[in-house]
């Protein structure tokens, strides 16, 4: 099994020279650097033009959607502590029973 063992490491050995030069003859190579400084504009935009085509169809980007995502968490959160401050103040909470209603300050303040 050694001899087995040996001979896969002198291949692996082998292949990463191979690899290592291979990488450095297209590294210097102006037409490969070219084609690949090319292919990087066009991947570019070819993402650029999805970015346009999900918004123009109003389709939420990862980022607003986790965006939502932490806003909705931080509601549940402010709803859970107001409940519990509702509890408090009623002695425990009685089924049924409501706080009385508190001005709130406008959605778009606390949004901005």
């Amino acid at each position: 099994m050694s001899v087995d063992r040996g001979l896969l490491d002198r291949l692996r050995d082998r292949g990463e020279e191979v690899l290592t030069q291979v990488s450095g003859e297209l590294m210097s190579n102006p037409r490969f650097l070219k084609a690949m400084e090319g292919a990087l504009r066009g991947k570019e935009k070819v993402e650029e033009a999805a970015a346009r085509a999900i918004k123009s169809m109003n389709i939420p980007t990862r980022t607003e959607f986790q965006e939502a995502l932490a806003r909705i968490d931080a509601l549940e959160r402010e709803l859970l502590a107001l409940q519990g401050k509702g509890k408090a103040k009623s002695g425990g909470g009685a089924r049924g029973k409501r706080p009385a209603k508190k001005a709130r300050s406008s959605p778009a303040k606390k949004a901005g």
